[in-house]
């Protein structure tokens, strides 16, 4: 029976963990490891979905001081599959190429490891998901950024994703590996399904304790791109907290909603964060979800009246009805577009906030998938073109440490963004979906 964090004056006890037995790799080449030159320049697409058939996810796990383990899973059904080979079995051709470059000085960066890797997966042998590891070149003290492309090699289809690998504490949160309970398979988003069992996994297996700190509120909205304000301090007092008997056998459940937060020791900040945003997320199905990221669209006034509703669906339908004046399948295709964005905010851009909340996420919903990302040593720069605007339209995103996430990547904000946004928001107020083409 799995042990659930829940509002308790008994203290819980035998929490977690079992050693996870590690997947094998699957059909796995030799890793070719010519060396090249770490890459910059600019990718059309990457937070499109619709650009590719390939949608791999990643996750990385520090598992010693000198290495770390690069987790990557790709559902076979995006793959093409081919009977042109002797055996005449349907099969597709994998290939994960990647190259880790140090950023620990942004201005001297410099390749740490690179590699390439192939896999034969056979249809009539396919899971619902291919899951493997591969190993990175990883000390400690370091900061690195990993570019990862995904090619499916028999459609020459191919997928390339950016992760941050940052290696200057033993107690962040790629130190710790969390699986599933009932497979026993590694998590690759930082949110588990409503109270679904997991197990956690650290490389240091010396500890008899954890402690949990209990986020329940709200986290508030990014500031709009052109607002120089400070961002309301998040997160700075905890709701709950519990001491737990750290073992390693024991499955683990969240018995709220909200964000937990794990340490080993509490004179730093630096954990694992496990977000528990309900049975739905990162897709937004209930109408109540559908209320929060209107606020984007609306004054305080309209947002709070919405809020309070007694209808909620009927609060919601009323708000998008009234964009269009009353036209029901120019509304429809407002909700299909805008709430799509927010999922794939979600999916793409979740850290301890939902991805929407976020400051990628906002520009995100707004304005829709950037049309290239440029990347630089810890810095990401969406690039949006439109005829009506005299320059081409660029946010840029930077790296920052933070103790809850891998993620986080904060908007360069400045007050040139004012008329572009208010642009944006007046199209979506008048009717139409807003898109930068």
């Amino acid at each position: 029976m799995a042990v659930y964090l829940r509002e308790s004056q008994t203290m819980i006890r035998n929490l977690f963990l079992s050693l996870m037995t590690l997947l094998a790799l699957l059909g796995c080449s030799a890793p070719k490891t010519n060396i090249v030159r770490p890459q910059t320049g600019s990718k059309s697409g990457m937070y499109n979905p619709a650009s590719t058939k390939l949608h791999p996810s990643y996750t990385v796990y520090h598992n010693s001081d000198n290495s770390s383990l690069l987790m990557v899973k790709v559902f076979p059904v995006e793959l093409l599959y081919s009977d042109a080979n002797a055996d005449r079995n349907l099969i597709a051709r994998l290939r994960i190429n990647f190259q880790m470059t140090d950023i620990t000085d942004p201005s001297f960066a410099v390749l740490a490891d690179s590699g390439t890797y192939d896999y034969v997966i056979r249809k009539d042998n396919a899971d619902k998901r291919f899951i493997t590891q591969i190993p990175l070149k990883a000390l400690m003290d370091k900061v690195y950024e990993l570019r990862i492309n995904a090619v499916d090699r028999t459609r020459n289809d191919e997928n390339i994703t950016f992760e941050m690998v940052d290696k200057t504490s033993r107690f962040s949160l790629p130190n710790y590996l969390v699986t599933d309970f009932s497979q026993n398979l590694p998590y690759f988003e930082p949110f588990v399904t409503g109270d679904a069992p997991f197990r956690i996994e650290h490389r240091i297996d010396t500890f008899s304790r954890v402690f949990v700190s209990y986020y329940g509120q709200e986290s508030p909205l990014p500031r709009p791109s052109f607002s120089l304000t400070r961002e309301r301090e998040f997160m700075k007092t905890p709701d709950s907290l519990w001491t737990l008997n750290y073992q390693k056998s024991t499955p683990y459940g969240l018995g709220y909603e909200g964000i937990f937060h794990f340490r080993f020791d509490t004179t730093l900040r630096e954990g694992l964060t496990v977000l528990n945003f309900g049975p739905d997320f990162p897709r937004i199905r209930q109408p109540r979800q559908m209320i929060e990221p209107l606020a984007y669209l609306t004054s305080s006034v309209e947002y709070d009246e919405i809020k309070k509703a007694d209808n909620p669906k009927l609060a919601v339908d009323n708000f998008w009805l009234g964009l269009t004046e009353n036209n029901l399948d120019r509304a429809r295709e407002l909700i299909r577009v805008y709430y799509n964005r927010v999922y794939f905010a979600n999916y793409y851009f979740t850290t301890f906030k939902p991805g929407w909340k976020t400051d990628r996420g906002m520009i995100y919903v707004i304005y829709g998938p950037p049309q290239a990302v440029a990347r630089t040593p810890g810095a990401e720069q969406w690039i949006y073109y439109k005829n009506s605007f005299a320059n081409t339209l660029t946010f840029t995103f930077e790296y920052k440490s933070s103790p809850y996430t891998e993620a986080n990547f904060i908007l360069q904000r400045s007050e040139s963004y004012d008329g572009y946004w208010r642009q944006a928001i007046d199209t979506w107020r008048k009717g139409s979906v807003f898109m930068l083409e």
